[in-house]
């Protein structure tokens, strides 16, 4: 059966039938042709759009002074895989006067998948201005991930260089979940490996479409057979029966798929909300049990610091007790010796050394019982206690001056009597005993001006001006008897 009609176009079907078809018959049954024949879906996507068909479009997010020589080789080794036309890297390539931040983001809404190369800088790098450039809003990095993940477009990090992941903290708001996706290290040493580890990864994430469309193809012939059908009639209907057969068969499959597609996509979301609620449970339970014990640790502390506070406290009662009753026993030793009770003096006296070892007081007085008891040397011992005690204790270098005498040290008491008088300036009685000193040594001019001056201090000391006139005597100065004359006026006793 041949028809030769202008427009029409001879074709050999299966089994040997040549007809006569217009273009739009002939077009259907290429299409069954190809579709049913070894050719990949992509070659058969070919003949309806008169292009090649990629499995997805890529975003490369970069940073060109950083990673600019990653990102090319990335896309030197991407495009053979999936074509050149599906891949979009450069700012370059934005049209003059398009509004550049629009014209991006409709870019990465176009993308299937964004690679986001991340090299050791990228956190830190800054722009003129000093600030952080993901800190600015305006940043193309910035514009291009923000996009994708406001998008949920699937976003895989690139860790090139030795970069490492950033924190979330680390980030701005609009990246912050990139912190939460999965990264693949791109290694300069292992590049092409790493390079095939990435483009396994971006079919994984491509996959499920690129395996649609291939089914797709053979559904879109079936509806070219059937068009076929309504316009050639019959006598194709039995040539094609095979392959209408498979067409519909092969719909029924891809359903399947899909659904079965459907149904593993949903038992993975499933469990990655699992997953996630777990994670967020065994979290919440990790700062309870860390909350717990900080609570545990600071009441255990508080417990500690209590108790070793009512301890200063005890310790500080008992100290004010055992001072007080040192006190208390110096008091009564102090009566003791008023009383000429020595011996019950010097007792209260060592009890209140031993309640109170720091009380320079205790030693002085100690000194003094001593001292009226003619135990000059230990009487100079508790002296010198209390000096070392109390270096500014003005009467206990007065009183060991005494003792220091009584033993015929006189250098040593004039020393000590000094010292009483440079802490004293007004010491009227410590000048009294130099100037004594002074006599006993035969210094008679020294002696009378410390005389002198001791009277100045106080000029109703009767034994100042007995001692003075005593000392004018030995110069053979007669005013002397005056002095001693009106040392007895004051008091009978002295002079005698």
């Amino acid at each position: 059966m041949q028809h030769h009609r202008a427009g029409a176009a001879p074709v050999d079907l299966t089994g040997g039938i040549r007809v006569h078809l217009k273009y739009h018959q002939w077009l259907a049954i290429c299409l069954c042709e190809q579709a049913h024949s070894a050719l990949t879906a992509p070659a058969v996507r070919f003949a309806l759009s008169g292009r090649p068909a990629m499995a997805g479009n890529i975003f490369i997010n970069y940073r060109r002074e950083e990673s600019g020589h990653v990102a090319g080789r990335l896309h030197e080794s991407l495009a053979p895989k999936f074509g050149r036309k599906k891949l979009f890297m450069d700012v370059d390539n934005i049209p003059v006067g398009k509004d550049f931040e629009n014209y991006l983001k409709s870019q990465v809404a176009a993308c299937d998948a964004m690679l986001a190369i991340i090299g050791p800088n990228w956190l830190t790098a800054k722009d003129e201005t000093g600030q952080r450039r993901l800190d600015n809003p305006e940043d193309f990095v910035v514009i291009e991930i923000a996009a994708a993940l406001a998008r949920d477009i699937p976003v895989v990090p690139l860790l090139v260089d030795g970069a490492r992941m950033p924190k979330a903290s680390e980030l701005p708001d609009s990246l912050k979940p990139l912190a939460r996706r999965q990264a693949i290290e791109v290694r300069h040493t292992n590049f092409n490996s790493d390079a095939d580890t990435l483009i396994k990864r971006l079919r994984e994430v491509l996959g499920p479409e690129s395996r649609w469309r291939g089914r797709a193809t053979k559904a879109v012939a079936a509806m070219a057979v059937l068009f076929l059908v309504t316009w050639g009639g019959y006598r194709f209907v039995h040539p094609m029966r095979i392959y209408l057969e498979e067409s519909f068969r092969a719909v029924q499959q891809l359903v399947e798929e899909a659904k079965a597609e459907r149904e593993r996509q949903a038992r993975v979301e499933e469990k990655r909300k699992a997953d996630e609620a777990e994670q967020q449970r065994l979290s919440a339970l990790k700062a309870e049990q860390a909350a717990e014990e900080k609570r545990k640790a600071d009441e255990a502390e508080q417990q500690r610091l209590t108790a070793l506070n009512e301890q200063e406290r005890q310790a500080r009662v008992s100290e004010a007790n055992r001072i007080a009753e040192a006190e208390q026993q110096r008091i009564e030793g102090e009566a003791a010796g008023r009383a000429g009770d020595y011996d019950k003096a010097l007792a209260s006296f060592n009890e209140a050394i031993r309640l109170n070892h720091n009380d320079a007081v205790a030693y002085f007085d100690r000194g003094q019982t001593y001292s009226f008891k003619g135990d000059s040397p230990q009487a100079i011992a508790d002296y010198t206690e209390a000096i070392r005690l109390d270096p500014k204790y003005a009467d206990a270098f007065f009183k060991r001056a005494r003792d220091y005498f009584e033993k015929g040290d006189y250098d040593r008491a004039i020393t000590d009597s000094t010292e009483a008088i440079r802490l004293n300036p007004k010491y009227a009685a410590a000048f009294n005993n130099r100037g004594f000193f002074y006599m006993k040594k035969g210094d008679y001019h020294r002696a009378l001006a410390d005389y002198a001056e001791a009277l100045r201090l106080d000029p109703s000391d009767a034994l100042a001006l007995c001692n003075r006139g005593v000392a004018k005597l030995k110069i053979n100065d007669s005013s002397g008897n005056a002095d001693i004359a009106k040392a007895r006026e004051l008091k009978s006793a002295a002079c005698q």
